[in-house]
């Protein structure tokens, strides 16, 4: 049994086709996490790179049509964050130097007995251990940024009109603005809410435990302002999640729904299951789950914004609410995505979702 852990799609290009299939079948033997992928040539690599998302790259630094460096300038030029590892013989010790002064991830020998291709798979772990762990900073960062702008910009504003009208009721004590700043206040109030949620979704639930949607959804429903919306739930699936989070997340998109539709508007929450050829999975996103509605739907030059900090086109909105919606998809690993219900409205489809038997 191999280490525990994410799963790493590992791309081995290698021109040797006999030695290249002893060296899938060991890399996978040696740890259970790795799934590999061959290639034969570096053009063949290169097409594979842009058909399907890899976790590392392992390749000689003799090829059939490119030196293994030259390949890795490629590979580097269109995946910059991609780890790359060369594999380097005995007698190629100036080679080790070179390839890390350009910038490989980590340069191996040639395995040869099976506790050589342990070895090589802790160093390809580590590798994609320490680029992950880097992409998760630079998206920490990103978060940080995101988060300073909208408090500066968007709790300044509410506050900025409590203050004047709180200033304007000292001297016109009939002029209705101390209404008017105590709807600046609790709006203030709302956007805090909304910023200490987003807040938290940036790292990734410790543990995630077996969730009913059905059961998630109602309970949701019960303490989200509904007016007379309707909820139909065609759903008994569970699934793996952190149940505080994913009930954030589903109170969000009820709360969309009934924002920017009526006060009647029909919710549906179901499920998406894979659709198989005889050859292999068709669509694009597996197993998960959606909510529909029968609004007035997002534009589809709109809906790679909708997710955006600060996007709203409602007047009570605090444009918060999506975005949190898909950093706790990330945040789980899945994926996120809006497109039309069957209605006409906005379906928002979560895919890539672990399922309980």
């Amino acid at each position: 049994m191999g280490a525990t852990g994410d799963p790493i799609a590992l791309l081995l290009v290698d021109g040797e086709s006999t030695v290249t299939g002893e060296t899938v079948t060991s890399i996978e033997r040696a740890n259970d996490r790795f799934t590999v992928a061959p290639a034969p040539t570096a053009n063949r690599g290169l097409d594979r790179l842009g058909s399907a998302e890899f976790d590392c790259v392992l390749a000689p630094e003799d090829l059939p049509d490119r030196r293994g460096l030259d390949f890795f300038d490629t590979v580097c030029g269109e995946h910059p964050d991609l780890p790359f590892v060369l594999r380097v013989d005995d007698r190629e010790g100036d080679v080790v130097a070179d390839a890390l002064s350009a910038g490989v991830t980590d340069c191996v020998r040639p395995p040869g007995d099976p506790e050589d291709y342990a070895l090589l798979t802790n160093r390809l772990s580590n590798a994609v251990r320490v680029a992950r762990a880097e992409a998760e900073a630079d998206r920490d960062r990103r978060r940080l940024d995101q988060f300073v702008g909208a408090v500066s910009h968007d709790l300044r504003n509410p506050l900025n009109v409590a203050q004047g009208r709180l200033d304007l009721a000292l001297s016109d004590i009939e002029g209705g603005h101390v209404d008017i700043a105590a709807d600046a206040v609790d709006r203030s109030l709302e956007l805090i809410g909304d910023l200490l949620t987003l807040a938290k979704q940036g790292t990734r639930p410790d543990v995630l435990d077996p969730v009913n949607l059905e059961e998630t959804v109602e309970g949701c429903w019960a303490t989200v302002e509904t007016a007379d919306a309707t909820l139909v739930v065609n759903s008994d699936r569970r699934i793996r999640a952190n149940p505080s989070r994913l009930k954030q997340l589903f109170e969000n998109l009820i709360r969309n729904a009934i924002d920017h539709g009526s006060d009647d508007a029909r919710i549906v929450v179901g499920t998406i299951d894979p659709m198989y050829t005889s050859t292999r999975a068709g669509g694009d996103g597996g197993t998960g789950f959606y909510v529909a509605d029968d609004g007035p739907g997002i534009p589809a030059d709109e809906r790679d914004r909708v997710f955006d900090i600060g996007y709203t086109t409602a007047n009570s909105g605090t444009g918060f609410g999506l975005n949190i919606v898909r950093e706790t998809a990330e945040a789980h690993g899945w994926n996120v995505r809006v497109t039309e219900s069957k209605h006409g409205g906005a379906r928002f489809e979560l895919t890539g979702v672990d399922p309980v038997d």
